[in-house]
């Protein structure tokens, strides 16, 4: 009997624009537009993003391009994984190596420059480690999801370089629940994969405590596939969590805010696409988290707001082969802790100032430990953000600062000798950040940004050194890698009125030793001393060398037609980024170029939209890559809220379609992307309650 088979469920278990040119639709629209908007417009107003500055600023006072997924686009997408959430959002795409593991690519950067938090704290696993490792935050958990695109965050670290995901959620309750008590459930079926998922959270209130309570489930088989191949072997994925936190709401004279805990547990196991089909290797994966926030605002004094955040994590995972031995395990402890403490006006500026330190052991079993030897990374750091206005309010300038000392041992192979040796390196990253936020008027504001940010090496690109089964790779580390520094100037243009918005950026990042994946072309087999004779795994050496990359998004959306509560409109994105080595060739795995647009309708109760994103052919390769060629993913959804005879009641019916022409979809970026295709034509059913 397979594992699938009696394994009991867990506890209670995203060229040019082609179409209209939307820039030119907005500029010729007026600034006084008809009163507004449905709710898929007010994603484009959220009041504030607090991932991209201290200040929680709205977004026309950042010079940053910012995303945001609603928790209604949370609920409504079939998604399993951050990155499979977000893939379609301009600038962003996913890894996609498995149904249950996808991490978000920002502007074709990845792994160790991409850092996916919750609330602020690291998501405390190994998913940078290896493209078949999920992160253990579910997409369900989400009321918000904020991303922001480049090296602007410098709050978060190292790990910021390409971007930050954030999932927000109210797990530490910052607010008591309007009438003492709230709640919200939902469940949904997929056709693809025959996936049933079942959510629910609690909010609840007695005097100034807050509680907090949420669960999910899911559970999908294989996904199908276009083709005579009816299924993708081992794509089936099974994942349940759930959280429970308090606060104290705090609201005095002098002092108003919150401080709370959150503990959560998140059980998850997925099956590893491709490899031998008469050894099947899954993941069970656990995760049990333990988070603290405290926001105190104060009425008078020089100081407006203190911020504290941290959090404990205690991971593990092991990939499991069909007779159900683990050929590696990795097991991840980590800790954070931010400090931010924001001023009020000292002559011209304000800003924020902060602290923010972090621990991580990460250790390795069996397969897992020929891979990577027990590694420990130790850093700390301050950081500075500060803004101030340079010609009365239209004009506004944007800085930041970060310094930090990153401390990384573990066992490195000689690949002279062949011989293993304890290592131990320490680095300084330096990093700054300028923007200029012009409001210009009738609606346009402009950004411009200057950042210069290192990074430091993790651990696995210094001290990767032996087989990884999952990936069917022979990793190998550079233990003399030094600190990589990206340069990058950008421009933004943003334009938001009642009955339209539009977003575009363009930017230009030169990197000095950059550290990306190198598929050498030699083989090897479980050892070093294989490698040029053996026949099972891709080697792949961790190399450092200077690159360029650039590129351009825009979205945009106007409604054109109104009448009664009813409104009908267009959208339409677009994106590319070119990635280049200063001494010849392309960075591998970079995403292609990709143009979509779309029709609207909305009214009190329906609403729906129907579109297309086009993926053209990916035939800038890197050594020992291969063209992947286009596809369109035509989808559609349409939301039904009923009438409800009580307005402290609502439900939701929403139906979605995915690939609806069931095209041959291979994500370029993958290492599984000569093997495995993404799921074929999807439709999806949701019911939402809120009360």
């Amino acid at each position: 009997m397979s594992y699938r088979s009696f394994r009991a469920p867990a506890f209670v278990r995203r060229g040019i624009f082609i179409g209209v040119s939307l820039s030119a639709l907005c500029a010729a629209l007026p600034a006084g537009a008809e009163e507004a908007a449905d709710e898929k417009e007010a994603v484009q107003l959220v009041p504030l993003f607090v991932t991209a500055s201290p200040l929680a600023a709205p977004l026309d006072e950042l010079a940053v391009p910012v995303t945001v997924v609603t928790q209604d686009e949370v609920l409504t997408s079939s998604a399993s994984t951050i990155g499979a959430l977000l893939k379609d959002k301009p600038g962003i795409t996913e890894s996609s190596f498995a149904a249950g593991a996808s991490r978000p690519i920002i502007r074709g950067l990845d792994n160790t420059r991409v850092r996916v938090q919750e609330n602020g704290i690291g998501a405390g696993d190994v998913s940078a480690v290896s493209e078949d490792h999920g992160v253990p935050i579910d997409p369900l958990t989400a009321k918000r999801v904020e991303v922001v695109r480049g090296p602007a965050t410098l709050r978060y670290g190292s790990e910021a370089i390409g971007g930050v995901v954030n999932v927000l959620n109210d797990r530490i309750p910052t607010m008591l629940p309007e009438g003492g008590f709230e709640g919200e459930a939902s469940v949904s079926y997929d056709t693809v994969n025959d996936g049933r998922r079942i959510y629910g959270e609690m909010n609840a209130g007695e005097g100034n405590v807050a509680f907090h309570l949420d669960s999910f489930a899911r559970k999908t088989d294989d996904y199908r596939i276009p083709g005579p191949v009816d299924r993708q072997v081992n794509t089936w994925t099974e994942t349940s969590g759930i959280a429970g936190g308090a606060s104290v709401i705090i609201d005095e004279d002098a002092v108003s805010g919150y401080a709370g805990a959150a503990v959560s547990y998140y059980d998850s196991n997925y099956g590893i696409p491709a490899g031998d089909p008469l050894d099947p290797i899954h993941i069970d994966m656990r995760q049990t988290k333990v988070q603290a926030a405290s926001e105190l605002e104060f009425n008078d004094g020089p100081f407006s707001k203190l911020g504290l955040t941290g959090g404990y994590s205690d991971y593990s995972h092991g990939e499991i082969d069909s007779v159900g031995d683990t050929g590696s395990r990795f097991d991840n402890k980590e800790w954070e802790a931010r400090g931010e403490l924001s001023h009020r006006a000292v002559g011209p500026l304000t800003g924020a100032i902060g602290i923010h330190a972090r621990g991580r052991k990460l250790e390795a079993a069996g397969e897992g430990g020929e891979l990577i030897a027990p590694s420990d990374t130790d850093a700390i750091a301050g950081f500075i953000f500060e803004e101030m206005p340079l010609a009365g309010e239209w004009l506004k300038l944007q800085g930041s600062g970060r310094a930090e000392h990153v401390n990384v041992t573990g066992t490195a192979l000689d690949t002279v000798s062949a011989l293993e040796f304890d290592s131990e390196r320490s680095f300084t990253p330096l990093s700054f950040a300028a923007g200029l936020v012009a409001n210009a008027g009738n609606g346009w504001v402009f950004g411009f940004n200057a950042q210069r940010v290192e990074r430091a090496p993790d651990a696995l690109e210094l001290y990767s050194k032996g087989p990884h089964e999952a990936t069917e790779t022979f990793e190998i580390g550079d233990p003399t890698l030094g600190k990589e520094t990206a340069r990058t100037l950008e421009l933004t243009a943003k334009r938001t009125g009642d009955d339209y918005s539009f977003e575009a950026a363009v930017f230009h990042t030169e990197f000095s030793d950059f550290i990306y994946k190198q598929l050498t072309g030699i083989t090897c087999d479980d050892d070093f001393a294989s490698c040029g004779a053996g026949t099972e795994l891709d080697q792949v050496l961790f190399t450092q060398e200077d690159a360029t990359f650039r590129g351009f998004e825009a979205a945009g959306r106007v409604t054109l037609m109104r009448w009664g509560t009813a409104k009908a409109g267009l959208s339409g994105q677009f994106d590319m980024v070119r990635a280049e080595l200063d001494a010849g060739g392309n960075v591998p795995r970079i995403p292609p170029m990709r143009a979509g647009a779309g029709v609207f309708y909305a009214d009190e109760q329906l609403s729906g939209e129907f579109g297309f994103l086009h993926a053209f052919e990916q035939d800038r390769l890197s050594a020992n890559e291969t063209e992947t060629g286009s596809y369109t993913n035509l989808k559609g959804e349409v939301r039904y809220l009923m009438p409800s005879a009580s307005g402290s009641t609502s439900l939701e019916l929403a139906l979605v379609g995915e690939n609806l022409l069931d095209e041959d979809i291979r994500n370029h970026v993958s290492f599984k992307k000569n093997d495995v295709l993404q799921p074929g034509r999807n439709v999806r059913v949701v019911l939402t309650a809120r009360f």
